[in-house]
């Protein structure tokens, strides 16, 4: 946590001093979280402190922060891109958590993608199908494995179920020859 005061100096809270745009610079460096606030109002200003970061970086030769030797342009396309990146994996991971063909549920999906124009909406009615096709087949092999599983276990039960029968007919001869020896 770093205080800005209205004379523009930072104060790190953390090691109880103040100071300058170079040691958030080595501190973002270390892999360390920040967060800038400003004194009087507690309004997290952190962006603009990482745009100024930002400018002096630039202004002084790409020396200030170990970052990728490209323009801030390009630094926000990646950022955009990586952003996209994620909302894609949670949207697929979402997609192999769907357990049933819930349609409500996929079509919900289909609009998160459709929102955060990883899709356009031609898109969205093709992927919205092919996704509803892809489930409902998942559920038939599904199907398929269970009834396949229950079939397997109904042969085994009528098994266990003639060996009881065996079993009891064998213990009722065992009583007769008992009884007949007393």
């Amino acid at each position: 946590m770093i205080k800005k005061y209205s004379n523009r100096k930072l104060y790190d809270t953390l090691s109880k001093k103040f100071i300058t745009l170079k040691d958030i610079a080595k501190m973002l460096n270390e892999g360390k979280n920040i967060k800038v606030v400003e004194k009087s109002t507690g309004e997290d200003i952190t962006t603009h402190v990482i745009g100024a970061l930002l400018q002096k970086h630039y202004d002084h030769g790409k020396m200030l922060l170990n970052i990728p030797d490209e323009s801030p342009l390009e630094l926000i396309k990646s950022k955009v891109r990586m952003l996209k990146v994620k909302r894609s994996l949670r949207v697929m991971y979402q997609l192999v958590q769907l357990n049933s063909t819930n349609k409500k549920a996929l079509d919900k999906i289909v609009d998160e993608l459709l929102e955060s124009g990883i899709i356009n909406e031609e898109m969205a009615i093709e992927a919205g199908q092919t996704l509803w096709n892809l489930l409902r087949e998942r559920d038939k092999e599904i199907e398929h494995k269970m009834m396949e599983k229950l079939k397997a276990n109904q042969d085994k039960c009528e098994k266990l179920r003639e060996e009881n029968i065996r079993l009891k007919k064998e213990i009722e001869k065992l009583k007769k020859s008992q009884s007949k020896k007393v």
